[in-house]
């Protein structure tokens, strides 16, 4: 075989405003879009290596009210400088934008696009970002249906203009939002009070909404989206809806979903170092590194079908040492069995990290992914085949097999 040769340009051509809008299609929605504002929140506290205590984050929903639109909102209390703003915040596509730089393992990561797609598709009037650290403060924002932001009136108003009180800077952004000193609880004002600064990003009219907004149904949707799993773990997330803070004053949990009585522990499957592409039949070697607990298939019982009621659950969670790069419905998996709505798990292979997309949705389909997915199918499979015939022991034997009270 020849050598081959080129020589290639010096420069790559991009339709820029095409390939953005391609990059933002999994995000018009927003369910899809509220939790990459809410990730984007938990990464700046990651990045600052924050106390527990103090990683709070709020969501605000209000309906028109007083000649104003309807807007979603989101406030951290961090804050980014113009020099974030320019060399990070406002880049499409960037591999390093999460982490600029830092060392923390929680970093989900991305490409910082599902924020700011969300800002420029989901909203009809505009959307933007107030945020203020170190006695300076920023406005950046965008129009809807643009990909261009800029600073909000112009350069010279809207970026590192002076701010002299933090709080009197949230109380006006707040104020609007009918949200009051007293309506805040313990532990918010604790955070903003050690605070040096705070993001507030908010879209103004959410396509989708006339005047109100269906709160109780995006309210649930963060309990229930798969990326909000590890959102909801690490930080404390408030919802306030026009004035009135949410889930009885509580930052929202993750749903508990009780095991099955007679499957209480996890089963934990160790992922082989050879699997087969089931389209071509071609062995696929695996670099499995345990030392990194690297290698793990773990499921987990629900104790009623969550084909309903907990569909949000119902899917295996494929996870990397960067963390959360994806997910699938257990119902799209190639499994035969009635149990299969009673089941659920994550995936733990450092090897699929190259497959994420930029949703973290589905991963990108390759001889690896349909291979793992092959895998995960039959490992599902046999979980539910020993619950039916521990079924159809009980038929026969009732009184020796166990039921799923545990009971003889």
């Amino acid at each position: 075989m020849k050598d081959f040769f080129y020589t290639p340009d010096d420069d790559v051509k991009v339709h820029e405003e095409g390939a953005i809008r391609l990059i933002c299609k999994p995000f018009q929605s927003h369910e899809s879009g509220l939790p990459e504002w809410i990730k984007n929140s938990a990464d700046a506290y990651a990045r600052e290596d924050a106390l527990s205590k103090n990683r709070i984050i709020l969501v605000v929903f209000d309906n028109s009210h007083s000649k104003t639109k309807p807007s979603i909102s989101c406030i951290d209390f961090v804050g980014m400088t113009s020099q974030n703003i320019e060399n990070h915040f406002r880049q499409w596509a960037d591999p390093d934008a999460a982490s600029r730089g830092t060392q923390s393992d929680f970093v989900q990561g991305g490409h910082g696009n599902g924020g700011k797609c969300y800002m420029t598709q989901m909203f009809l009037d505009h959307s933007y970002i107030l945020t203020v650290l170190n006695g300076r403060g920023n406005k950046y924002g965008v129009g809807s249906d643009s990909i261009k932001f800029g600073y909000i009136p112009n350069r010279n108003l809207g970026r590192d203009f002076i701010v002299n009180n933090i709080e009197k800077e949230l109380e006006n952004v707040l104020k609007p939002l009918r949200i009051t000193w007293n309506s805040l609880p313990a532990p918010i004002l604790e955070a903003l009070d050690l605070a040096d600064g705070f993001s507030f990003i908010t879209g103004i009219h959410p396509k989708g909404y006339k005047n109100k907004i269906n709160s109780t149904h995006l309210i649930r949707n963060l309990q229930e989206h798969p990326q909000m799993i590890s959102n909801l773990e690490y930080c404390k997330v408030y919802v306030f809806a026009n004035g009135k803070i949410q889930n009885y004053g509580l930052p929202l949990s993750l749903p508990d979903i009780p095991p099955m009585k007679i499957a209480k522990e996890p089963r934990v499957i160790q992922i082989p170092p050879t699997l087969k592409d089931p389209d071509t039949g071609e062995k696929i070697i695996i670099e499995i590194n345990e030392d990194k607990d690297d290698g793990k298939l773990i499921l987990y019982t629900s104790d009623k079908s969550m084909r309903y009621s907990r569909k949000g659950r119902h899917t295996i969670i494929y996870r990397t040492n960067s963390g959360f790069i994806g997910f699938k419905s257990v119902l799209e998996f190639d499994i035969q069995s009635s149990y299969r709505d009673r089941i659920y798990g994550d995936c733990k292979l450092n090897a699929l990290e190259s497959f994420k997309q930029n949703d973290r949705a589905h991963l990108a389909r390759g001889p690896l992914t349909r291979a793992v997915e092959k895998f995960i199918s039959q490992e599902i499979q046999k979980y539910a085949s020993e619950f039916e015939s521990i079924d159809r022991r009980r038929v026969k034997l009732p009184f020796l097999v166990p039921s799923e009270s545990g009971h003889i």
